[in-house]
């Protein structure tokens, strides 16, 4: 027992002594890992709705991940703000940031009020919903933020302006939707196909040219820091960011795309993505999630 009592007592007087090492000034660098719900939040008026054949629009969600390192200043309370302490407020942190890492966008578009005709005969009326999830590979995020530090700079707030962008030319995807065999069967003697199925978005490099690859990013985040040892402490926290992105051209599908031109022809209208942008279509995202990582003193 007592060799145990001495690993307990070490332990403590460790920890303890953690208080010691906290950074109150200069340059830090933070490495993190980053864990992510992405929830898509489209926007689009009803004209440009019509020109892609949908009656409504929702997003979903998806799980994402990434990596991130920040270089941060701190401008401690006690030299720049002239508090006599940091026990409560520790000062002003000024952060660089980049990342790489996962995009996700998921979208719910469809028609309502669909006739089908039913096994017995006659008919009903049902809403076809077409599900894409579409995943991203790299995505880079790029940005600065302020950071204010309180209770021995231990428990750090920040809030962050800066960029995301795509920088994958061939995302994945996956395509399904809420109808039946028969359904499905229906809408393919209209040469339309919504049968389930997961592929690759090929965009040609004239599209790469047009579309736009950059969206706003802000962030709000809430971060605990550890001392481990002189010159390290281990982080965690939490965030909340919300992107706000404009492609002005579209890639979709090849299934998706058919069923908008055989739709457009229906009503008149000429679809060709590569040639017409969708000018009021934004494909926001808001990311919520936990963020484990290292900071080092520098």
């Amino acid at each position: 027992m007592r060799p145990i009592r001495k690993f307990i007592f070490l332990v403590m007087f460790v920890f303890v002594s953690f208080s010691a090492f906290a950074f109150e000034e200069g340059f830090t660098l933070g490495l993190r890992a980053n864990f992510s719900g992405s929830y898509t939040d489209p926007h689009i008026n009803e004209a440009d709705k019509q020109y892609l054949g949908a009656d409504f629009m929702r997003g979903m969600a998806g799980f994402i991940m990434n990596g991130e390192a920040e270089l941060t200043y701190i401008f401690d309370s006690v030299r720049y703000f002239n508090y006599t302490n940091n026990n409560i407020f520790g000062g002003l942190g000024l952060a660089f940031n980049l990342g790489v890492g996962q995009g996700f966008s998921g979208q719910i578009s469809g028609t309502k009020n669909m006739n089908f005709s039913a096994p017995g005969g006659g008919s009903y009326k049902k809403d076809i919903e077409v599900y894409c999830r579409v995943y991203m590979t790299p995505v880079i995020t790029f940005g600065t933020g302020i950071k204010t530090m309180l209770l021995k700079n231990r428990l750090v707030l920040g809030f962050g302006i800066g960029g995301k962008m795509l920088a994958d030319p061939q995302p994945t995807y996956e395509l399904y939707t809420n109808l039946n065999n028969e359904e499905l069967a229906a809408l393919k003697a209209e040469k339309i196909d919504f049968t389930s199925e997961t592929g690759t978005l090929y965009i040609s490099e004239a599209m790469m040219k047009k579309m736009n690859p950059l969206s706003l990013l802000l962030k709000l985040s809430i971060a605990y820091n550890q001392p481990v040892i002189s010159t390290m402490d281990l982080t965690m926290g939490g965030y909340l960011s919300y992107s706000v992105y404009k492609p002005g051209y579209v890639a979709l599908p090849k299934k998706v795309e058919q069923a908008a031109i055989i739709n457009g022809k229906k009503n008149g209208i000429d679809v060709n993505f590569e040639k017409k942008p969708i000018n009021s279509f934004f494909m926001n995202n808001l990311d919520f999630g936990i963020s484990l990582g290292l900071l080092f003193k520098v």
